[in-house]
């Protein structure tokens, strides 16, 4: 059975140091998001980050000279420091999907479990696929140069 339009998603399982309370602080405090969310090369300006259910996800992608998108949603479930999900949409796009980060520690690191349904195509659903893979990349990133600053500190 093929799945429908909307129907189709994506499911990321990775591991990364820290602890699931950090990881959470990464996903929800705004000077954090806007360190590893975004490509290689681009600055994300966090605009609101209202981490309620039915609080407002807001920021702005931008590179230099060049173009600057912006995203949003709204959170449904904030069960710190356990899980997060939130509707993703371009603004002004009205094809709205949803995220969820599941999160638990294992070995000394956290599970990421991180799910991203109601893509309308294939296409779309992979390059959010390898998106996400370079996003939780530059996540893991700031995790290991912050908890080396509070090693050091």
């Amino acid at each position: 059975m093929n799945p429908g339009v909307g129907q189709l998603g994506l499911v990321i399982d990775r591991r990364i140091p820290g602890t699931p309370t950090l990881v959470f602080r990464a996903l929800t405090d705004p000077g954090l998001y806007a360190r590893w969310m975004g490509p290689d090369g681009s600055e994300t300006v966090v605009d609101e980050m209202d981490v309620r259910p039915g609080g407002a996800l807001k920021f702005r992608v931008r590179f230099p000279g060049g173009p600057e998108f912006a995203l949003g949603g709204t959170y449904r479930e904030v069960d710190p420091p356990r899980r997060l999900v939130h509707t993703w949409a371009l603004v002004g796009d009205p094809a709205e999907t949803t995220v969820t980060f599941e999160l638990s520690e294992e070995l000394g690191q956290t599970r990421i479990l991180l799910t991203h349904v109601g893509f309308a195509d294939r296409d779309d659903m992979g390059q959010n696929d390898a998106g996400w893979q370079h996003q939780l990349d530059r996540l893991e990133s700031l995790l290991v140069s912050i908890d080396a600053e509070e090693v050091h500190a």
